[in-house]
């Protein structure tokens, strides 16, 4: 019953094949973020930090979606619609609950409602903190010198894993506001991220593959 478009995206087709979507809202929710691991600042400070970090993260999922649509097609799979503005969807949803964190933790049907959106992209992001930055990269500069003298000296190809300073689990999900059924999905593989990376990825395969089309209202 449930099949997927590619290895990354999966998308329920079964849904799609029996609800039309062409025309209606999609709606970006204030994304959830958690910095998690080794402490860089203090509790009030990281929270600050992630507040942040969820408002650019919704409107860098929002941009990536219309930066795809000026330059490329719509799949044949795909249905067209219409992208509200995440301020539009924040003022929204503020005028319903104390804050927007408070908002993460809410059902994304119910948060789709308050918006007046027909479809909503939840996404929730990870960052674990290993270790500063700076330190990270005083080991793996250790690391090239050594495998530059091993290699010189075995006239091998001997390479030591690189150490990263974080890693971050990134999920995306497109859902219908209705009913609350997940139609499209992309989950990260956190060993695979390169500080940071999956963001991005994750942002661009589902504007890529996913079951929606978006276009700016």
């Amino acid at each position: 019953m449930l099949s997927s478009c590619s290895h990354d995206v999966y998308n329920n087709r079964s849904y799609l094949s029996s609800h039309d979507f062409n025309g209606k809202k999609l709606a970006v929710l204030p994304v959830e973020v958690y910095y998690t691991g080794v402490p860089a600042a203090t509790t009030d400070d990281a929270r600050t930090e992630e507040n942040a970090t969820s408002l650019s993260t919704q409107t860098q999922v929002e941009q990536t979606f219309l930066m795809h649509t000026s330059k490329h097609g719509a799949k044949k799979f795909q249905q067209q619609v219409q992208m509200m503005n995440s301020n539009q969807v924040n003022d929204r949803i503020k005028s319903a609950v104390p804050d927007l964190r408070t908002a993460w933790k809410m059902a994304p049907d119910s948060l789709g409602r308050l918006a007046r959106a027909d479809l909503v992209l939840k996404v929730r992001l990870v960052r674990t903190r290993y270790m500063s930055e700076g330190l990270a990269r005083g080991i793996n500069t250790g690391k090239a010198i050594f495998d530059a003298v091993v290699n010189t000296s075995t006239n091998g190809l001997a390479f030591t894993p690189r150490i990263k300073a974080y890693g971050i689990q990134y999920e995306i999900s497109l859902i219908d506001a209705k009913t609350g059924t997940l139609i499209s999905s992309y989950i990260n593989k956190p060993e695979d991220d390169k500080n940071g990376n999956s963001i991005e990825k994750g942002n661009e395969l589902m504007a890529k593959q996913a079951a929606v089309y978006a276009a700016a209202n």
